[in-house]
């Protein structure tokens, strides 16, 4: 019997990505991929800024940028009447991710797949279809597959292709937005009308016209619309139409086919007789749709598999492979220890829903402002609205290049899978670092502002030759969002789940909203609580402040700890509260018996941080 630890359904960049990023945390991945290649001429060509710096996050950005690409500085919309409309001018943004990459997608998937490749836990398998969904009892169990003839899989009887089976702790489902698994698991999207579909065609490029700067290139003429992507020798051709009327345009003939292409770009009438027949033609039905739940236990669907989206803007490729980061980052920790749970495949949505709403609620506002009225002929200039805004709002004007090049919240690579030397491109301030950085770095502030020497009392009674002051640390502007993430990381690699994080005020106070706002970042729900040292006789009467912990798991934590008294009275006033006690937690261990005390006390672990060596205290 074959298995993996997770099986990845598709190998376009949401699969091929998640595939890298898994494998790098030492999940065994195994993508199928049904074609026997990635040469597919009708695919988006665009690399977003937010992707560029995930590559360069990940020590790729030497290799990504030697492929064959060029940049795109701007996004213009050309508006009968008005020209071009410049809806994003990412010059703006700061270097060095101030651009859109554009290169074809095989390219890129090629790419992503050879880095894979290193990764000894990694397998990819071509031509191997996905056909249907193994269950055990009500849970997704793995996925059966069809090969090909000579494909990796074998050859059944007569070197037809054979069908197998592959088990996994975990399906992923980046098979598209006709996506099998989807429909085999009963998940079915909500749909939202689209106005218009694209018919992808090749047209050739001449010699004296290889040299021009590569982008999109749009045109209008009437109801009509056309755009060009620059390939090397020929130009990727997509004429957009009514949607619905494939039947009407096959119907007319190729001839009058050719017309419509040569009225909406005269300059390439010279060579429509490329257009053989109307077989040369490819149509894509466009589909805005989304997923309700993109899960069922056992199965994750990411990309256009939980939320096809339009080609306006061209954000689709981009938002795919924001869906593959933040899988791999809540993912990889639950796979290397076994199944993941339904809780974690729901945490992946709740972290992407947001940014896949925003985005297609762009994508629909553009269609009824702008294509509804170009297919229906009622276009004579541009939509006010829209051209009000772009031109004569500064806040828009700043937001649109930061939303097309990075989309909302954009997501950076997780820290199993960064280099451990940063790629040269890679901004050094990038405030969204890896855990081991994180983790320097506060060290680092520590040892600067919060380690004072010389004889003190401490608030235990206990004297001592230094004192460690965190409050500089844990309301410090910068150090205290890494106290959220060292502190979230910390527990994480101990294996601990926990729902509600806090301590006794006022030293935990600041710890437990940085451990509850690094949660947040991370796409998880964790919320924070203050226990007071004594019950209060008015009001609730209550210890504990904040979200109930009643019947909840509680990390319970402290800036620091010398005897454990502060965490002790937490621990008790959060347990009399109804909270179960999982952990405590602290940022440094002074080395004075706290953790030995706390565990036999309370019968949980105890967890630091820092020692007092690594402050050069010892």
């Amino acid at each position: 019997m074959k298995r993996t630890g997770c099986a990845v359904v598709g190998g376009g960049p949401a699969g091929m990505m998640l595939g890298l990023l898994l494998a790098r945390a030492g999940v065994q991945v195994t993508v199928l991929e049904k074609h026997g290649d990635f040469l597919r001429d009708f695919r988006g060509d665009t690399v977003h800024a937010s992707t560029v710096r995930l590559i360069d996050e990940l020590g790729l950005g030497e290799g990504f940028r030697n492929l064959p690409q060029s940049r795109l500085t701007r996004v213009a919309f050309p508006i009968p009447g008005a020209g071009l409309v410049t809806l994003g001018d990412f010059t703006s943004l700061k270097p060095p991710y101030n651009y859109i990459a554009m290169m074809p997608q095989w390219d890129f998937l090629n790419f992503l797949a050879t880095e894979a490749a290193r990764e000894p836990s990694f397998t990819l398998l071509m031509e191997h279809e996905a056909t249907a969904l193994i269950y055990d009892g009500g849970t997704v169990a793995g996925v059966r597959y069809r090969t090909r003839r000579g494909s990796q899989g074998g050859s059944g009887p007569g070197g037809e292709g054979a069908d197998g089976e592959l088990y996994a702790d975990l399906v992923v489902a980046t098979d598209g937005r006709h996506s099998v698994l989807r429909r085999a698991a009963g998940l079915q999207p909500k749909e939202y009308p689209v106005p218009f579909d694209t018919w992808w065609f090749k047209l050739l490029r001449h010699a004296s016209e290889k040299g021009a700067v590569a982008g999109i290139v749009p045109a209008f003429r009437g109801s009509e619309a056309m755009i060009a992507l620059f390939r090397d020798d020929y130009y990727q051709m997509g004429y957009l139409g009514p949607k619905g009327s494939d039947t009407r345009i096959r119907a007319e003939g190729v001839e009058r086919f050719r017309e419509r292409v040569a009225a909406l770009r005269p300059d390439l009438a010279d060579r429509v007789d490329a257009i053989r027949t109307l077989d040369d033609l490819h149509w894509l039905d466009v589909r805005l749709d989304r997923l309700r739940r993109w899960y069922v236990d056992g199965l994750l669907c990411i990309g256009d598999a939980a939320h096809a989206m339009s080609p306006a803007g061209g954000v689709g490729i981009n938002l795919a492979i924001q869906d593959a980061v933040a899988a791999a980052d809540r993912l990889a920790p639950v796979l290397l220890r076994g199944r993941a749970q339904v809780k974690d495949l729901a945490a992946v949505q709740r972290r992407r829903r947001l940014p896949t709403v925003v985005l297609q609620t762009v994508q629909r506002i553009m269609h009824r402002a702008v294509f509804v009225p170009l297919f229906a002929g009622r276009m004579t200039g541009p939509p006010p609205v829209l051209l009000f805004f772009v031109r004569h709002a500064p806040v828009v004007r700043r937001l649109l290049p930061r939303l097309i090049a990075f989309g909302p919240r954009p997501e950076h690579a997780p820290a199993f899978a960064r280099a451990t030397k940063l790629d040269p491109m890679t901004s050094p301030t990038d405030t969204a670092v890896d855990a081991a950085a994180a983790r320097a770095r506060l060290l680092e502030l520590i040892k600067e502002l919060a380690v004072v020497r010389g004889k003190v009392i401490l608030s235990s009674g206990a004297e001592a030759d230094y004192y460690i002051d965190l409050r500089r640390i844990t309301l410090h502007h910068e150090a205290s969002k890494l106290v959220g993430q060292v502190m979230l990381s910390l527990v994480d690699d101990a294996g601990i789940d926990f729902e509600c994080a806090g301590g006794l005020t006022m030293g935990a106070d600041p710890v437990g909203t940085a451990v509850m706002h690094a949660a947040v970042d991370a796409g998880r729900t964790v919320d924070a609580f203050v226990v007071r040292k004594a019950q209060k006789s008015y009001g609730m009467g209550r210890q504990v402040e904040g979200p109930s912990v009643d019947g909840r798991n509680v990390l319970v934590l402290e800036d620091t700890s010398t005897t454990g008294g502060s965490a002790l009275t937490a621990v008790e006033g959060v347990r009399k509260a109804g909270g179960n006690v999982v952990a405590v937690a602290v940022i440094v261990d002074r080395d004075t018996g706290a953790k030995e005390k706390i565990e036999a006390e309370t019968g949980v672990p105890y967890l630091f941080a820092f020692g007092k060596d690594e402050l050069g205290l010892s």
